[in-house]
């Protein structure tokens, strides 16, 4: 079930009945080093039998700390994988992280448009106020990727990662207010399918 549609793609929910084969194209993004440095994930070390089980075991968990979406185009092709991440409904934040998988299928316009598109979703249909993100100073093109959806640099945050130690990575983030002043034309082409609030 699609729950939004953009322009291009459309995000359907992380615990949605997932194919085989759709599982083979994420396992063959979960293991691709060079995708997972630019997106901040480290290669998994399981087996595809394993990775299959500990999907379709972590689609059936409840986490109200995520909004987690795979990334389909309009002819129903998966392309990626999205999701807000350690959200805080106290404070109203949480943390987004996208992957598209494959380079043919890069600066198409798939992964603005999924970011705008779960913006407006997260910002229409929970309490969220602040959706922010991190990414690495040398990564010139996802920042700009950013910058174009409305996020805007916060600073400089350090960080640890067991893969790489300690580093210094860019926060960037938009808010619901400059979320709506920037898109108010978006509810136009935007369908939203269905409403799922945030208790």
């Amino acid at each position: 079930m699609i729950v939004a549609w953009g322009a291009q793609v459309g995000l359907r929910p992380f615990a949605d009945p997932i194919s085989d084969a759709e599982i083979a194209r994420v396992y063959q993004w979960s293991s691709d080093a060079e995708l997972l440095r630019w997106s901040g994930g480290v290669p998994t070390d399981l087996s595809f039998r394993e990775f299959a089980e500990r999907m379709r075991h972590d689609q059936r968990q409840p986490n109200s700390e995520r909004q987690a979406f795979f990334i389909l185009t309009r002819a129903g092709e998966l392309v990626g994988r999205i999701g807000c991440f350690a959200i805080d409904w106290r404070a109203r934040e949480g943390e987004l992280g996208i992957v598209i998988g494959e380079p043919n299928n890069w600066s198409r316009g798939y992964g603005r448009d999924a970011v705008t598109t779960l913006s407006h979703y997260l910002f229409e249909t929970t309490p969220l106020e602040r959706i922010f993100l991190l990414t690495f100073p040398d990564n010139q093109r996802a920042i700009k990727a950013f910058a174009a959806c409305g996020f805007r640099t916060a600073g400089i945050v350090r960080k640890f990662m067991p893969d790489l130690g300690e580093f210094d990575g860019i926060e960037m983030e938009i808010t619901r207010a400059d979320f709506m002043a920037q898109h108010a034309w978006l509810p136009l082409r935007v369908e939203m399918e269905s409403v799922m609030r945030e208790a």
